[in-house]
């Protein structure tokens, strides 16, 4: 157990849990850097064929954790550093050559989103709320975690969520594929268990090569790295501060740009 993290592991599965519910599971770079040393665990270990994500307290995961971004805003180095932090988990999740499996039940947002579609599957409950904000709080995606959503859900879902940056319901979530499998209110871990089962019914040699397949597929589409620049310059500006600003403060923002 780390700070913000429990992970498990058992009979090849991995289960790795965010434990920060007073704070919606959203990710700072503690959390991303327990992560990553988690996963690089999981790359050593040959038996470890599913990696499971897992939000605790009505939440997967609610997005990077604005208020150390808004703290970070007086030292750049280090909020650069965060950002960067966060790309390389979400990087690092979406190439790790097993398969993964993003379980939401509740809040996944922002860069909690971007985590859940760097994962090969994703299920949710009914009362899962999902969204891409960043606009709403004047900041960018990089072009990966643009390109990822629109992989899923299509170029005009795409934009217009990310225009407007609404929370989207589980059902309209899983009727434009951003979700494969929407199960009952209690029902994730049973549905999980099930899921489970039958990946390991298959071939994992098949699976790693399919999912390398996969992802050649959607590099011819888009750069893993392109966007980051512009993406993470954007939190210097006065779009990005007032953004932070009104959320932490509970009110609508007030964009000059």
């Amino acid at each position: 157990m780390e700070a913000g993290l429990i992970v498990a592991v058992e009979g090849g599965v991995a289960r790795l849990k965010l434990t920060r519910p007073e704070a919606r599971n959203s990710l700072t770079r503690e959390v991303c850097a327990a992560m990553r040393r988690a996963f690089a665990a999981f790359d050593r270990d040959s038996a470890c064929t599913i990696v499971v994500i897992e939000g605790s307290g009505g939440a997967f995961a609610s997005g990077a954790d604005i208020g150390e971004l808004d703290r970070l805003r007086a030292d750049p180095p280090q909020l650069r550093a965060l950002y960067r932090e966060l790309r390389a988990t979400q990087e690092l999740v979406y190439r790790f050559e097993r398969l993964t499996i993003a379980a939401i039940d509740g809040y996944c947002i922002g860069a909690g989103l971007s985590l859940a579609l760097a994962c090969d599957l994703c299920i949710a409950t009914p009362r899962s709320v999902l969204a891409a904000p960043p606009a709403k709080l004047g900041m960018l995606y990089s072009e990966s975690e643009v390109a990822r959503l629109a992989a899923r859900v299509g170029n005009a879902r795409a934009r217009e969520w990310l225009f407007t940056g609404r929370r989207v319901a589980a059902a309209e979530a899983l009727r434009h594929g951003l979700i494969e499998q929407l199960v009952a209110e209690n029902g994730l871990e049973s549905a999980l268990l099930e899921l489970i089962g039958q990946l390991r019914g298959c071939s994992p040699a098949a699976q790693r090569k399919t999912k390398a397949q996969l992802r050649r597929l959607e590099s011819r589409a888009f750069d893993a790295a392109g966007g980051d620049q512009e993406a993470e310059d954007a939190l210097f500006e006065a779009d990005a501060a007032e953004g932070m600003r009104a959320f932490l403060e509970r009110r609508p923002p007030r964009f000059q740009s």
